[in-house]
């Protein structure tokens, strides 16, 4: 017992020397009449600020659309190992938002599904938008039959906060971020 009351309040002395350190420290930099480090903060805080800000925003862009590409690879197999069947536009668009996580709002996200007749004729549907943010062509959905390559696009409107000095993510003009997966597979043979 006496070696734990020693450790004790040895531990209290460093304590109580810490926060008398700090309690100097701050009556210090209180009694300064000199302004140039508060000034000199002034100036880079806010740039700092809007730097960490952008990373950070920048992250969860990267998190989110890492998140899509899995939805989108897990819906491109179910229609792969042909577990679709003969599933409507909106009960595709449910199965796949099913896959993604809650950060997507189900209702924003827009899927297309089309067949190729080969490797070489693989083309995709170009998504064009109005100014509000709707999609202002329609992408094509169609079930490719077994044997048949199948060209999948899955699409989300990220919203995105625009910062000052002109740092904003936004690539739509409504302010947001288009995120796109298209996957490309060929359906097995039933």
């Amino acid at each position: 017992m006496p070696a734990q009351i020693r450790a004790r309040s040895h531990a209290m002395r460093i304590f109580r020397r810490l926060f008398e350190a700090s309690r100097r420290a701050a009556a210090d930099f209180a009694r300064r009449e000199g302004g140039g480090p508060a000034a000199e903060f002034a100036l880079v805080a806010p740039i700092f600020a809007i730097m960490i800000f952008a990373t950070a925003q920048c992250a969860i862009i990267y998190i989110a659309n890492a998140y899509l590409e899995t939805g989108a690879e897990e819906a491109a197999r179910a229609v792969l190992t042909n577990q679709t069947g003969t599933l409507t536009v909106s009960q595709f668009q449910t199965a796949v938002c099913a896959d993604l996580p809650a950060l997507f709002n189900c209702s924003s996200v827009m899927v297309g599904l089309q067949q190729a007749s080969s490797e070489t004729s693989i083309s995709t549907t170009k998504p064009t938008f109005n100014s509000n943010g709707t999609l202002s062509n329609t992408l094509p959905y169609t079930q490719p039959a077994a044997g048949q390559i199948g060209v999948l696009q899955v699409l989300y409107q990220w919203p995105v906060i625009g910062l000052p000095f002109g740092v904003n993510f936004a690539n739509l003009g409504n302010g947001t971020y288009l995120m796109m997966s298209t996957q490309v597979f060929k359906v097995e043979p039933q």
